[in-house]
C-alpha cells in the first residue's frame, strides 16, 4: 500500500460522527475493553480529508487508556513523512453518547480488484505453525511473509519495526499485523502486507499527567525508553532482543538496512516532531493533550530516533 498524501485535519476541527450509519454487516469490531464501532462516512464527506462511503473504526479508549486516542493520531501524522503506511486516524466525537474517540480509516474495501484482510495469526494457525501471542518471534514473522511470497517484505519489516521503536509501540502481536489478499485471478492468491495498524499502545500513553514531570530528568527518560519492548523478540522468548533498539540492530545485522528503509524512518526532523505535537495541543477536546505531555512525547521520539540511528550506524 502506497502512503497517501492526505489533507491534514485542522486543529480547530473535531470530526462529529453524529448521523454516521453503522456498518450493517459488521457494526462492531473485535471486542476489547470497550467495543469498537464500525461506521460509514456519509456522502458527501463532511471534511475533505475523509473518504465518502468508506468504513471507519471508532475507538473509544477511556480512563487510563484515554491517551491512546492521541497516540493513534500522532503515530499517523508522524508516519505521513516517513514512508510508513499507517491507516489515517482523526480526532472524533460522538455527541449522542458524549464519547470522545479516534476515527481510523479501513485500509481495505472499495478497491478494485477487491482484496480481503487476513490477520497473521490466522495464517500461522492455518499452516499449523505454533505462535505465542504474548511473546512471538520476528524470525517466525519474516518466515511467514516469505512463505506467502510477499513482495518487498524486507523493507516492510524494516520500516515497521523501526517505526514501532520510534514511537515505543509495544503491541505488534500477530493479531496486529496481517496480509491483504488479492484473489482476482482464479485459483491464485497474491499476498501483500497490510498497513501498520493499531498504534495506540505507544508514546508513553499510560503515564499519568501528574507523573509527567518525572521524565524531564534525562536519566529517568532513558530508563523509561530502555524498558520498551516489541511484542516479539528475534526468537521466541528472547526478551533481550525484543528491546526496541536491540531488535532494529539485530534486523540490520541479518538483513542489512533493507534498501535504506529503516534509515528513512529515522530521518525525522526535530521541527516535524515539534509541529505535530503543537498541532495536537491546539485541539479543544474532552481528552486534552497537555503541554507537559507534548514535551514528554517530543523528548521520547527524539531520544528513540537518536538511539536507533546510533545502533544501526545511520
Amino acid at each position: 500500500m502506497a502512503v497517501e498524501h492526505r489533507l491534514p485535519q485542522p486543529a480547530n476541527e473535531v470530526v462529529s460522527i453524529a448521523g454516521w450509519q453503522p456498518d450493517e454487516d459488521f457494526p462492531f469490531g473485535p471486542q476489547g475493553a470497550k467495543p469498537k464501532r464500525i461506521v460509514i462516512c456519509p456522502t458527501p464527506a463532511p471534511h475533505p480529508y475523509l473518504v465518502p462511503g468508506r468504513r471507519y473504526v471508532f475507538k473509544e479508549p477511556a480512563g487510563s487508556k484515554a491517551q491512546q486516542i492521541w497516540s493513534e493520531v500522532i503515530a499517523y501524522e508522524l508516519a505521513r513523512d516517513l514512508g510508513v503506511p499507517v491507516p489515517p486516524a482523526f480526532i472524533a466525537y460522538d455527541p449522542v453518547e458524549e464519547s470522545p474517540g479516534v476515527l481510523i480509516e479501513f485500509f481495505f474495501g472499495g478497491e478494485w480488484p477487491p482484496v480481503r484482510f487476513v490477520h497473521a495469526i490466522e495464517r500461522f494457525q492455518g499452516l499449523g505453525i505454533p505462535v505465542d501471542l504474548r511473546r512471538g518471534s520476528l524470525h517466525d514473522n519474516v518466515q511467514l511473509t516469505r512463505k506467502h511470497q510477499v513482495p518487498d517484505w524486507k523493507n516492510w519489516w524494516s520500516r515497521t519495526i523501526a517505526f514501532d521503536a520510534l514511537i515505543g509501540n509495544t503491541d505488534r502481536h500477530s493479531e496486529n499485523w496481517g496480509f491483504l489478499v488479492d484473489q482476482s485471478t482464479p485459483g491464485e492468491a497474491k499476498y501483500s502486507l497490510a498497513p501498520a495498524f493499531d498504534n495506540g499502545t505507544s508514546l508513553g500513553f499510560i503515564v499519568r499527567d501528574e507523573d509527567l514531570g518525572r521524565y524531564t530528568n534525562p536519566r529517568r527518560l532513558n530508563e523509561f525508553i530502555a524498558r520498551g519492548r516489541h511484542h516479539f523478540g528475534w526468537l521466541s522468548g528472547n526478551d533481550a532482543s525484543a528491546q526496541h533498539v536491540a531488535l532494529c540492530e539485530q534486523y540490520v545485522r541479518v538483513y542489512g538496512a533493507s534498501g535504506g528503509a529503516m534509515r528513512n524512518v529515522i530521518q525525522l526532523r526535530d521541527s516535524r516532531i515539534e509541529s505535530v505535537v503543537d498541532w495536537a495541543a491546539r485541539f479543544d477536546f474532552p481528552v486534552p493533550f497537555s503541554q507537559a505531555r507534548g514535551d514528554f512525547v517530543v523528548a521520547q521520539v527524539k531520544t528513540r530516533r537518536d538511539s536507533i540511528a546510533a545502533a544501526i550506524g545511520a
